[in-house]
């Protein structure tokens, strides 16, 4: 068999699949292969660049073939197997008109030899694609509904799609695919990062040298060109990462400083008829896109989820985990984020052999590069937003919107609250259920609680700036017994400025015990100031040991701010009734007093403050027992 009949024979098969003839580039890929060629070598000598032969018509070329065939056809194996198809499938040569094989063959001349000094001067073609940026095609784990629900919005005559969803849950990776099996669909297939983030001016330039044709002018009003192109191409574009243009600090959906622009940019494609698509990926969607979308409108958005069960296994699967059995408790906790599921799998392996039940029973699930998946998620946050996150997590179990008001003391009226749930709802923070009487519940899904808590822990304890510890400094820190005692001197508040507390005077963070996590933490929520130094000492009574905790910070005065409260220790959940907390000052004068009441789980002095050598004592008294403590400042 020489070329020109294997070509017949190719072009039988795809006009026979797919009512077509070969086009010329793919007759291009077809000598070449013939010849042994590679693609750099077949761009070398002709029109086409090696981009465009490689990623763009040789992947859908080869596809295309091997359908016709019914079987496995590649670059590697072309010659083996037509010429022994060839034997069994009579080739149909009057499909193809001789006026056409003429113009192919005058197009690409047949290469008999590699010549270098072919004339490379001739402008590449109009590129029909532009996968520059894209990610390269990995495995994806499910989504195989998805897929679907976006090829049938395509259909359905779509003209923009938002993929949004948390960090690590595979928004990318979706639209990638999509873009691989959708790509046949459209004359032209463009992919975007926005990250780093790109003015929409930039954009738009770079949109029209990639779809530069006789059709598209620059002008002034560039976007108004392209929207007239739009009108008149069968287009794909794909936005990727589109977060980078929204502002980070304020609720979903704004824009960043010089990037308003996107805003017209958004409405015009999602208003305005044409026959293209624009799909956008996105932590969160841009408040024109939540303007305009709906279940029946040209503009819809897909809200990713985490994968069910069977997908996120396959996962686990192929990290050669094993425990099988206690696979399920693990996808849980990570919500089927694919992403952390990798991570963690990795971590189990390296660390525990493979032994998920063994890594379970650590009951620490957000660490490391795990938390990293969130951080930026924070990063981007409201203080309001933050706030809320804190009472949700403090909760720890869905609570009604009423309850939420009426725990939450942040100063913040029904409306504000609103828009804040709504907000962390756009960035997938929090879960939504009904409850058996109908009502809508709000909650956070384990890892993104696990991983709120450890942030507000961190602030309350003061862990993220606690300097590093000598091992000359543990010893000097180190518990004594003295044969002679000394007379007991007051507690020296100075000192925990500089890192020495007394051993007695234990870290914030070994009260929080996680059987009684939620009471601890609203209790001491208000003392998280940044730059507070938190102390507590265990204090017996006869019937129950409790936490004397200390907070104090520098006030811009020069004065320390000085906060105290008790609390129950251990699994203890209140405080004993009648417990009395009082500040005395030097000359032992009581300032201010406080008594428990029933199931109270703390109690707590007004803020004071006092100067330097100042002194005061902290006095709690419960059934006629006196325990005093004497600090100076």
């Amino acid at each position: 068999m020489n070329f020109e009949e294997a070509l017949d024979f190719v072009d039988s098969a795809v006009f026979g699949q797919a009512g077509r003839h070969l086009s010329a580039p793919e007759v291009t890929i077809l000598q070449g292969t013939w010849q042994g060629m590679t693609y750099d070598q077949m761009a070398e000598i002709s029109q086409y660049s090696l981009n465009y032969l490689m990623r763009d018509i040789g992947p859908r070329f080869w596809r295309l073939f091997s359908e016709a065939l019914g079987e496995e056809v590649s670059k590697t194996n072309f010659r083996v197997v037509i010429e022994r198809r060839a034997l069994t499938i009579p080739v149909h040569l009057e499909n193809r008109s001789r006026s056409y094989k003429a113009e192919q063959m005058a197009e690409n001349k047949l290469i008999t030899t590699y010549q270098t000094t072919q004339n490379n001067s001739l402008p590449d073609p109009i590129a029909t694609y532009d996968w520059s940026e894209a990610p390269e095609l990995s495995t994806l784990y499910g989504r195989s509904q998805e897929l679907t629900m976006l090829k049938e919005w395509i259909a359905d005559g779509c003209r923009e799609i938002a993929i949004r969803g948390i960090r690590g849950i595979g928004k990318t990776a979706l639209a990638r695919q999509l873009l691989e099996e959708m790509q046949q669909e459209f004359d032209r297939t463009i992919w975007c990062s926005l990250n780093p983030a790109l003015p929409l001016k930039e954009l738009v330039s770079n949109l029209q040298k990639i779809l530069a044709a006789p059709s598209l002018r620059y002008d002034s009003d560039s976007l108004a060109s392209l929207m007239s192109y739009l009108r008149s191409s069968h287009t794909l574009l794909i936005l990727d990462g589109v977060e980078a243009i929204l502002q980070s600090g304020q609720l979903a959906g704004r824009y960043r400083e010089g990037y308003e622009e996107y805003g017209e940019f958004f409405r015009r494609i999602g208003e305005e008829s044409h026959q293209s698509c624009l799909i956008l990926t996105s932590l969160e969607n841009p408040k024109d896109i939540s303007f305009l979308e709906g279940e029946t409108t040209p503009v819809r958005s897909l809200v990713l989820a985490g994968l069910p069960m069977a997908d996120a296994q396959e996962i686990l699967a192929t990290e050669g985990l094993g425990d099988r059995d206690r696979w399920s408790t693990l996808i849980e906790h990570y919500q089927g984020n694919p992403a952390a599921l990798k991570l963690a799998a990795k971590f189990i392996r390296e660390l525990f052999n493979g032994n998920v039940a063994e890594f379970l029973e650590r009951e620490t699930f957000v660490f490391g590069d795990i938390g990293e998946l969130l951080a930026p998620l924070m990063a981007r946050l409201s203080e309001l937003e933050k706030e809320l996150l804190y009472w949700l997590a403090i909760e720890r179990r869905p609570i009604s919107f009423a309850t939420l008001e009426q725990n939450i003391t942040l100063p913040i009226s029904d409306s504000e609250l609103l828009e804040v749930l709504a907000s962390l709802g756009q960035r997938s923070l929090i879960e939504t259920t009904i409850s058996e009487k109908g009502k809508s519940l709000f909650t956070l899904a384990p890892m993104v609680m696990e991983y709120v808590i450890s942030q507000l822990i961190e602030q309350i304890s003061g862990i993220p700036n606690r300097p590093k510890i000598s091992r000359h400094q543990w010893q000097a820190t180190e518990d004594t017994i003295e044969l002679t005692p000394s007379p007991k001197q007051p507690v020296n508040l100075g000192q925990w400025f500089k890192h020495s507390p007394e051993v007695m005077w234990q870290p914030i963070e070994a009260l929080l015990v996680k059987s009684q996590l939620s009471p601890r933490l609203r209790s001491i929520y208000h003392l998280r100031s940044e730059g507070a130094i938190k102390r507590f000492k265990p204090i017996q009574f006869r019937d129950q040991e409790v936490a004397l905790l200390v907070a104090i910070a520098q006030d811009s005065d020069r004065k320390v701010s000085i906060r105290v409260q008790v609390q129950p220790m251990g699994e203890d959940s209140v405080l004993p009734a009648n417990l009395k907390l009082a500040l005395l000052n030097e000359t032992g004068q009581t300032l201010r007093e406080v008594t428990t009441q029933s199931q109270d789980n703390f109690i707590q002095l007004p803020r004071f403050r006092g100067e330097d050598r100042e002194k005061f004592s902290i006095q709690m008294t419960h059934n006629a027992l006196n325990i005093k403590e004497d600090f100076i400042i």
